[in-house]
């Protein structure tokens, strides 16, 4: 009967990790949360972080990945193999949650600054000058970057990461499906055009703009019809 019963709370608890850190990557952050003035590569700017999340979810994935190292080492005399497995894994998700807490993986924010297009996504930053910037293509998955030479790309994370699905001289590509929606095709074609309105970008006033124009999707998604 004591084993049915801790068999019961085991698949629980399994069930309660692997729920929790799932239900709070798909909660919706506040507004305030999503559009900020931060700063990239020491300048500040607007900046557009990913729509859902939460802010406990770095400390739950250091949780789950200590949890997993715990469980190897607890397995070593009894079980080497499954042990084996369990470290690796663990180590994989250390390594996972250390990338996140340093920054070096990114979440895809992206940030507009006087001097250009700034984002760190998988490993990879990279950053378009305004004066470089030719067009924007709007796919459903990312924006791809026309530009006049190579963007200006650094790989951030050791063994893993840093890929971009195009990487060419005249174009990059930059995931967007986590970010909120706002009229990017619009806001890159100003700045990029008109340099006297790139200024604005180290004060408040696009950050509020931004906001406003996120609220009211907001609300009018809400009001449709289910």
């Amino acid at each position: 009967m004591g084993g049915v019963v801790g068999g019961v709370l085991a698949i629980a608890a399994l069930v309660l990790v692997c729920a929790v850190p799932v239900l709070l990557s798909v909660r919706r952050r506040a507004v305030d949360e999503v559009v900020t003035l931060a700063s990239a590569d020491g300048r500040s700017g607007l900046a557009i972080h990913p729509e859902r999340g939460h802010r406990l979810l770095p400390l739950l994935a250091w949780a789950f990945a200590l949890g997993m190292l715990a469980v190897g080492v607890g397995y070593l005399r009894s079980a080497p193999y499954a042990a084996a497995v369990f470290l690796a894994v663990g180590a994989f998700f250390v390594y996972l949650a250390w990338a996140r807490a340093t920054g070096r993986a990114g979440d895809g924010t992206l940030t507009l600054t006087v001097e250009g297009i700034h984002q760190l996504w998988g490993g990879s930053d990279v950053f378009v000058p305004w004066d470089d910037v030719r067009g924007l293509v709007t796919t459903r998955r990312e924006f791809i970057v026309e530009t006049h030479r190579p963007a200006r790309r650094r790989r951030t994370l050791p063994l893993l990461g840093g890929r971009r699905r195009i990487v060419q001289a005249d174009a990059i590509s930059m995931p967007h499906t986590f970010l909120p929606p706002l009229p990017y095709q619009e806001m890159i074609e100003l700045y990029a055009t008109v340099p006297e309105s790139r200024q604005e970008l180290t004060t408040d006033e696009p950050v509020e703009r931004a906001r406003r124009l996120l609220r009211e999707d907001r609300a009018g998604r809400a009001s449709e019809p289910s």
